[in-house]
């Protein structure tokens, strides 16, 4: 691949159209073995209904974002979803989860994902942190993050039970 550009990829707002591509993409992801998500396909039971109105939450909460990465044809390949809590005293502060498709791996979602979250936060005035969880042993996820100034808080062991053992994840978080 030496010499060739980089992926490009169209990222914007979810809107209630895209609740059927979600799930389609949300059930693809998490039929996938071995993937770094603390939920089994089965567990994953939304419905076409409640995807709208997750999506409608976000978009009708200030402090609230939920982003869709596309390829050049158009192709859904990435979610990223931000929420703070309603309490005054913690509304500044949002928890992200980031989710991208298996062919679109290592080509720049992600990080096309992390910047409009940023840019976003930086435009959003009660926004003032974002953090997150990852699991330990998710060394390409936790390197995208500290390229963009996330620092790790705090290891929580044994958080996350899967595939028969336990694992610890870190809390990551990034001040606007």
């Amino acid at each position: 691949m030496g010499g060739e550009a980089a992926d490009t990829f169209f990222i914007r707002e979810a809107e209630a159209a895209d609740a059927p591509a979600m799930l389609r993409f949300a059930q693809a992801i998490f039929a996938e073995p071995g993937l770094y998500l603390p939920i089994a396909a089965d567990e994953f039971t939304v419905t076409l209904a409640e995807e709208e109105a997750i999506i409608k939450r976000h978009h009708d909460q200030e402090n609230a974002v939920f982003l869709l990465a596309f390829d050049a044809d158009g192709v859904l390949c990435g979610m990223l979803n931000a929420r703070g809590s309603e309490r005054k005293a913690l509304r500044h502060a949002v928890e992200f989860g980031m989710s991208v498709g298996q062919a679109y791996r290592r080509r720049g979602v992600g990080r096309a994902l992390l910047a409009a979250l940023l840019e976003w936060a930086h435009r959003t005035p009660p926004v003032t942190r974002i953090e997150l969880r990852v699991y330990v042993e998710n060394e390409p996820a936790r390197r995208l993050y500290e390229s963009f100034g996330f620092q790790v808080e705090g290891r929580r062991r044994h958080a996350i039970f899967q595939d028969g053992r336990y694992h610890d994840d870190v809390i990551m978080s990034r001040l606007v």
